[in-house]
């Protein structure tokens, strides 16, 4: 059967999704395909509350935060797709309201980093006097000793969150002890077309029901 929702991440936020989702009571799995690498993860829901999430080697809240903070690729919500597996206790509430605060920690960082994939490299400049690094930017500044590098790559390779990693690295952009390095590109941004959001509003009132346009209204102005 096809996917009842689908779309892309160009246009509507994974968080603004699930809200969608949550708010409508659903049962089913939110299929995610990030474009970058071709990642893709999954999070299920049963009666609106998320119950379980897997990305890679991550299961459960871990995945869960790697995910609602992808912003390119596509994503696909089948209702028929369920799972007995629960990796997710915490309150449904809860895990938007930390997922929030943590999509806006990553707005406030990407007109510095615009992709986990971009990479870096330092610059050669000392720290200015009034910058006093910790312990972990020191660890992230000295990775680059080895070369450029990206967000996800020294997430991997330190054991920390991609949103804890870029955090650090953007600071480290401030201070300009870090840049963009040579073989860094920039991130492609799509244009949604003038009738996405009218087509999105169809497909979610036939999904959830009428309440559908309002919740789309405060998604988009959220």
């Amino acid at each position: 059967m096809a996917n009842v929702l689908s779309g892309s991440l160009a246009y509507i936020e994974v968080i603004g999704i699930l809200k969608l989702l949550v708010s409508g009571n659903r049962d089913g799995r939110l299929y995610l395909q990030k474009d970058e690498h071709m990642e893709t993860g999954e999070i299920y829901l049963s009666g609106g509350r998320i119950v379980h999430a897997v990305c890679g080697t991550y299961l459960g809240e871990p995945a869960f935060f790697e995910l609602i903070l992808w912003n390119h690729g596509k994503f696909a919500f089948d209702p028929e797709e369920t799972t007995a597996q629960k990796t997710i206790e915490k309150e449904t509430g809860q895990m938007l309201s930390e997922g929030t605060q943590q999509y806006q920690a990553w707005q406030k960082v990407r007109h510095l980093i615009p992709s986990f994939a971009v990479k870096f490299q330092k610059t050669g400049q000392d720290a200015p006097a009034n910058v006093k690094l910790k312990g972990k930017d020191w660890e992230i500044l000295n990775a680059f000793e080895s070369g450029e590098h990206t967000v996800s790559s020294l997430a991997t390779s330190l054991n920390m969150r991609e949103i804890d990693v870029a955090t650090i690295m953007a600071s480290l952009i401030d201070s300009g002890l870090i840049e963009v390095g040579a073989s860094g590109r920039p991130v492609m941004k799509e244009v949604v077309s003038s009738n996405f959001f009218s087509n999105l509003e169809n497909e979610l009132v036939q999904l959830i029901g009428p309440v559908a346009s309002i919740i789309i209204d405060d998604v988009i102005e959220g």
